[in-house]
Formats: C-alpha cells, sequence, structure tokens
C-alpha cells in the first residue's frame, strides 16, 4: 500500500523536482556547518597552545604549552638517555650552533626543535630506550612515531603534538643508532637473599615468584617445610648455609677438630638429605679455623658435584650501621655501583624485608637500565669467567683507540705548532725587510736641484778666470 502511494508519488514530476531540491538544500547545509566548526576550531588553536589527545588520560584533550615544551624537550630527553648510561658524548645534535662552522649554509631541518643523532652500545636494545622516551613524550602531551630498521634495528624516533597538518615538521626526531665502538660501564651481579624464611609462602608467591635474578638461602628447618617446597616448586636458586667453627664449637656444622672421615661423613650426609641443593655457602664462625680445613670441606663437596661459596668471597656493601638505616637501598645501590665500576664480578647477600622488598627492586631495575646485570648464583659461576674475558677484551680494545686518538692528537698538535712556527718566521722576515726598508733614506728633490746649481756655478766660475789673466796681459 505504502510502495505504491510512493511510485504514484514519483510520476508527477514536479514531486521528483521538489525531492532533489531538498536533497540539495540538506546536502549543503551539512557541508556548511562543518565548514564553520572546522574554522571555529582553528580559531581556537593558538600559537603556543594546541590540543592534542593523550593515550594516558583516556583520550580526553589535553593542552600543551609549546614554549614549556620546548624548555623541557631536549633536557628530558638526555636525563632519559642516561638512565641507560647513554654518555653526553654519544649525542649529537645535527645543525648546532656550537659544532656548525661560521659561514656555512644551514642544514636542512627536519625537525622544528631539533634533530639528534644518538649512539647507544650493541648490548641496549632500541626497545627499551623508545619505550621510556615515548612515555617521557606522553608525560608532555605528546605523540610519538617509530621506523625501525628491520636489520640493524636502529630507529627514528619522531615527537610531534598530534597536528595532522600536511607538511608539519615533527617538534623532533632522534636517530637511534648501535655501535660496536662504545660501551657502558657494566657488571654481572649475584644478589643471595639470606632471609627469606622471613616471608610467609603467600608473599613469596607475591614478590619472589618471578624474580629469578636473585638466589635464597634455603632454609633447613623442618618447621619451614611450606616454604621449602614453595621455593623448589618454584625452581628458584637456592643455596644452603653451613657453619665452619673452632676444634671445640660443637654448635656449627663442621669445626677445626673434625678429622677427614668426620668431614667425609657430613658431606655425605648433606648430599643425601638435599639432594636437589647445588651450591652451599661456607660462614666461618670462628677466627681460629685453618684454611686447610676449609679446603678439605671444600674438595668433599666438589667429590659431590656441589659447588661451595667461601664467606670471604662475599662483598661487604654494608655497614652494621647502614644495615639499621632507612637509606639502606638507597647506599646498597650506591655502593653496588660504585663497586660494579671496577670489579667486573659482584657476588654479595643481603637481608630484605617483605616491607622493603618494592623499593630494593626498584632499586635493581635502575642498574639494570644502566646495563648492570643481574643472575642467580647458577648462572652468575657459568658467566662469570666468560663475562670477564669479554669486558677485558672491550677495555684493551678501548684503550687501543684511546691510544690510537691520542697519538693522532699529538700528530695533529705538532702540525700545528710547526705551521706556527713558520708563520711567525715569516713575520719576523717581513718585519726585517720593512724596517730595512724605513731605514734606507731618499734625499729630497730639492736638494739634488741644488747640487746641480753649485756644480754649475763652479764651471761658470773656472771658465771666466782665465779671462782674467789675459786682461791683465794686455794692459
Amino acid at each position: 500500500m505504502i510502495i505504491s502511494k510512493i511510485k504514484e508519488f514519483f510520476k508527477s514530476f514536479r514531486n521528483k523536482v521538489i525531492v532533489i531540491v531538498a536533497l540539495i538544500v540538506v546536502a549543503s547545509a551539512l557541508l556548511l556547518s562543518k565548514f564553520v566548526l572546522n574554522k571555529d576550531t582553528n580559531n581556537d588553536r593558538s600559537i603556543s597552545t594546541i590540543i592534542s589527545d593523550s593515550p594516558d588520560d583516556n583520550n580526553k584533550p589535553r593542552k600543551i604549552d609549546i614554549e614549556q615544551v620546548k624548555a623541557m624537550l631536549s633536557p628530558g630527553i638526555d636525563s632519559v638517555l642516561r638512565n641507560f648510561g647513554i654518555k653526553n658524548e654519544w649525542i649529537s645534535v645535527a645543525g648546532d650552533e656550537k659544532t656548525q662552522k661560521k659561514g656555512s649554509k644551514p642544514v636542512n631541518k627536519d625537525a622544528e626543535l631539533f634533530t639528534k643523532n644518538i649512539l647507544i652500545p650493541a648490548d641496549l636494545s632500541t626497545i627499551e630506550v623508545n619505550a621510556d622516551v615515548s612515555s617521557y613524550a606522553r608525560s608532555l602531551g605528546l605523540r610519538s612515531s617509530v621506523n625501525e630498521d628491520i636489520i640493524t634495528k636502529d630507529i627514528e624516533l619522531f615527537i610531534s603534538t598530534g597536528d595532522t597538518t600536511a607538511g608539519r615538521l615533527p617538534l623532533a626526531r632522534l636517530n637511534i643508532i648501535h655501535s660496536d665502538k662504545i660501551h657502558r660501564e657494566s657488571s654481572i651481579i649475584c644478589v643471595i637473599i639470606n632471609n627469606v624464611t622471613d616471608y610467609t609462602p603467600e608473599e613469596v608467591d607475591k614478590l619472589l615468584i618471578n624474580k629469578n635474578e636473585f638466589s635464597f638461602v634455603f632454609p633447613r628447618n623442618l618447621d619451614d617445610i611450606n616454604l621449602q617446597n614453595k621455593l623448589l616448586h618454584s625452581k628458584k636458586d637456592v643455596i644452603i648455609n653451613m657453619t665452619v667453627g673452632g676444634k671445640d664449637n660443637y654448635e656449627t656444622d663442621f669445626n677445626s677438630g673434625m678429622d677427614e672421615k668426620t668431614i667425609h661423613d657430613r658431606v655425605k650426609s648433606f648430599s643425601i638429605d638435599f639432594p636437589t641443593v647445588p651450591t652451599v655457602l661456607l660462614t666461618k664462625k670462628d677466627a681460629e679455623v685453618p684454611p686447610q680445613v676449609m679446603t678439605a670441606i671444600t674438595n668433599d663437596f666438589a667429590t659431590y658435584k656441589i659447588k661451595v661459596i667461601n664467606d670471604f668471597e662475599l662483598v661487604q656493601l654494608l655497614t652494621n650501621a647502614e644495615e639499621e638505616s632507612n637509606e639502606k637501598f638507597n647506599v646498597f645501590k650506591v655502593n653496588l655501583k660504585n663497586k660494579g665500576a671496577l670489579a667486573k664480578s659482584i657476588l654479595t647477600a643481603v637481608s630484605v624485608s617483605k616491607d622493603d622488598f618494592a623499593k630494593f627492586y626498584d632499586d635493581v631495575l635502575t642498574l639494570k637500565k644502566l646495563g648492570y646485570k643481574f643472575y642467580n648464583f647458577s648462572d652468575f659461576a657459568s658467566k662469570k669467567d666468560e663475562f670477564e674475558k669479554q669486558e677485558q677484551v672491550k677495555q684493551d680494545k678501548a684503550k687501543e683507540e684511546k691510544q690510537k686518538l691520542d697519538e693522532q692528537k699529538k700528530l695533529s698538535d705538532q702540525k700545528k705548532k710547526n705551521e706556527q712556527k713558520k708563520q711567525d718566521v715569516k713575520k719576523k722576515e717581513q718585519k726585517k725587510t720593512d724596517t730595512k726598508k724605513k731605514d734606507v733614506k731618499v734625499p729630497p728633490q730639492k736638494k739634488q736641484t741644488d747640487k746641480k746649481e753649485t756644480i754649475k756655478k763652479k764651471t761658470e766660475t773656472k771658465k771666466t778666470e782665465p779671462k782674467k789673466k789675459t786682461d791683465v796681459k794686455k794692459k
């Protein structure tokens, strides 16, 4: 019924024209409203303030103060890069006024504010750098985009306001490039957490279950059976602490009064009781324990393929006062970093309370970013020798390159000195010739004419004198 009425309506030419005109009017109104709205939004946009969408704010518009961004963006990016152990000399700014020669043509800008070329060591992933720099850009209300070289994994990182105007340059461009010629200060570190018995199985699940870069002192008390099972089932790297005392100390696991057979029986009993524990920490409780006793115990454990850590091998990073300080883990981080710059491998033990674990782990992540590598003892022992060899090779290469650069610098400096000497000699010779020219006096023209006149007078007098003599004779 309705369809038939519609067909009858459109049979009339007049009705068709009315419908077409109505559609044109509606389309025109829509286009006009869109143009007016775009114009209003463009007028709201000022030079110093741009509205952009920040993904961290659930796509809510956020105001960006461009002048503030200009002041903060470059030093902020440098600060993020320093968190990765990237040195200032590895960062260069393209077209920098300081590095650009006077009179040279300006570099073609491919960013509004700056373009930075950043060298990073081969062991640092551009993914990590990109994540932190992009996060910093978002904190300023900016956006970032990346182009990656699939082969080299080098990236070009562009930071912009989000303005999609055609031909608009990004605010900043970062060229992040890997280089084999630069190396961060680094070391491999093994941290043994020696108070895991203070944690409940639930706290182990919450704090420690995903942390495989640490070793844990394994509880030996049967009351801690649940904790033992939790550590073993989660395949944590565990170490059992065994004590060695003097001759009359019967409270320790071993003492210096034991003969070889007794030591061997104790070691054998241990291997049966804890078949899955691969490492033992030998702690000397008395000063009078002879070194040969420690050696005998170590050799016996070796026959059962059990590694031994002597307590003197542990690096002490905290004093007793620092252990009780509120700044314990700040001091721990600083001391670990300072030791790592000198020693390429560090083995240490620390107690970490459940309340302080988050702070402790944040400090560990900070050191990881700088290039320090954390391993449990099993991995640490297997990587230690190879890592130290590699680091030694890197240091030797760095020394050789430094020597070459120093020699080149000496040669260039000597060349400059020689050229300067030549110029000084030329200047001295030029001065001498100038002074000689000044010393040679040319007589003035008037004096020469006077001399000529006197000579003429003398000749005239000579000519006239004989005439006077003849005149006398005639008289």
